[in-house]
């Protein structure tokens, strides 16, 4: 007996626009975003600091107006509005839309507006140094579609490497090498490590080997950086750092990214990279800047730099 199925699938199309505005107090009608695309369409974003008449003896409340370009289309999304937190690069987020039919003509864009407290701009966290951060997430709804295909009989599960690999680490059953980080002993397996890292390869196989070694003191690395160091080596994933808060996992992220220059790992400082780049703040940007020039970090380096500019 054959047997079938069909599957109606409904798209959401996600992307974020952030949008930033220097010299807050001194704007006095609306400002609008660049152009960007969502889910095949082009919208924008209108900040205006007063929804009253300008110059009015009573201050309104703000509002932003997601805006969209695109002609002749009707288009089903609901959007999240928030400000970046100037202090540690958190968004706070102020409301998400329910779900929204924007219906734009020749003549006529398609627009939605929500006004917000003034309060709410005006925050210790979020306005400073004059200047604001909006943070826009839209999903725009694709129209449903339907698929058929055979059912297969034969259930495959999914992958189990990264597993097995996790468990190999942990019990250290074959090991071969031993590193001494501060107090602390980690045992390994020398073909892991040198399949990994071409340093490694060369400390252990190549002409820089030194004969009989298996145990390795490693200096200037803190225990717990080695051990997130061969969590990633073995599984190709960064360790869980959920029981961290915000200032410690981003040392830990420093130390790794550090680690993986010294390791010749290009994938995990890319990784290191990218989680850094998204907590740069005004307190850390420099100390941030001379950690991307010190290991060249391009893209760390130029998100500092555009960081400062804006």
């Amino acid at each position: 007996m054959s047997m079938t199925s069909s599957t109606s699938t409904v798209d959401t199309l996600v992307g974020r626009h952030i949008f930033q505005i220097s010299g807050y107090s001194l704007i006095r009608k609306e400002v609008q975003s660049g152009k960007f695309p969502v889910g095949g369409y082009q919208w924008f974003i209108s900040f205006c600091p007063d929804s009253g008449s300008i110059g009015s003896a009573r201050q309104q409340d703000p509002y932003i107006v997601l805006v969209l370009l695109t002609p002749c289309v009707a288009v089903r999304a609901y959007f999240s509005i928030g400000f970046q937190n100037q202090v540690d690069g958190s968004t706070d987020w102020l409301r998400t839309t329910q779900l929204i039919t924007f219906v734009s003509t020749i003549s006529n864009k398609a627009t939605a507006r929500m006004v917000i407290k003034r309060s709410q701009v005006e925050g210790l966290t979020v306005l400073r140094e004059d200047r604001l951060t909006i943070v826009c997430d839209l999903a725009v709804i694709v129209d449903p579609r339907t698929t058929s295909e055979a059912i297969s009989r034969v259930v495959v599960p999914p992958p189990e490497l990264p597993q097995c690999m996790a468990k190999l680490l942990e019990e250290g059953n074959g090991a071969d090498m031993t590193f001494i980080v501060g107090e602390e002993t980690f045992l390994a397996h020398r073909v892991v490590l040198a399949m990994r890292s071409p340093v490694f390869q060369a400390e252990l196989y190549g002409s820089m080997r030194e004969e009989r070694t298996r145990r390795v003191v490693v200096q200037d690395m803190q225990p717990a950086v080695f051990k997130a160091l061969l969590h990633f080596i073995y599984t190709d994933s960064l360790s869980a750092m959920d029981a961290l808060d915000r200032l410690d996992k981003k040392e830990i992220i420093c130390h790794m990214l550090v680690a993986a220059d010294r390791y010749a790992m290009d994938r995990l400082k890319t990784i290191c990279q990218g989680v850094l780049s998204n907590t740069i703040t005004i307190e850390n940007v420099m100390t941030t800047l001379a950690l991307a020039d010190q290991h060249n970090c391009c893209m760390l380096k130029d998100a500092c730099i555009e960081f400062i500019l804006l």
